[in-house]
């Protein structure tokens, strides 16, 4: 089954080459709940999905609605930079651009690629918080 594009996001902004699906789009939502200066875990947002870290970075890579839908705002459950838009590794572009769209938004890392203070992390009872004051439907 297939959804629509998250709500707040514009035609301008939408470049899938396919429609999101169901798990896509409330996956999304979840995202859209991180607030700047946050992060959460693909554990995290799998627990408040009901799914899996997998399923939740491979919507995640594919994500057509950045940065509407701040797929930068998820890390590693190690608190570590993780991947972005299918790269994984500190000096690869596509983690340079997480890292430094991040530290724009306050969410330092150290160099390991670390997170630094903890707190900016969201757990899954956060983010389901975060997602239900959203009123986003997990």
């Amino acid at each position: 089954m297939m959804a629509r594009a998250p709500s707040g996001v514009s035609v301008a902004e939408v470049k899938p080459n396919r429609p999101p699906t169901v798990f896509e789009s409330r996956l999304y939502a979840v995202c859209k709940s991180i607030p700047e200066g946050k992060v959460s875990t693909y554990g995290a947002m799998a627990a408040v999905l009901k799914s899996a870290p997998r399923a939740v970075g491979q919507a995640l890579r594919r994500n057509p609605y950045a940065p509407a839908v701040p797929c930068h705002r998820v890390i590693a459950a190690s608190l570590e930079l993780g991947g972005f838009s299918g790269q994984w590794g500190l000096q690869t572009p596509n983690v340079c651009k997480k890292r430094a769209l991040l530290e724009k938004e306050g969410v330092l890392f150290d160099a390991r690629g670390k997170l630094v203070d903890e707190s900016q992390c969201l757990g899954a009872e956060e983010l389901g918080r975060a997602c239900r004051a959203a009123g986003c439907e997990a």
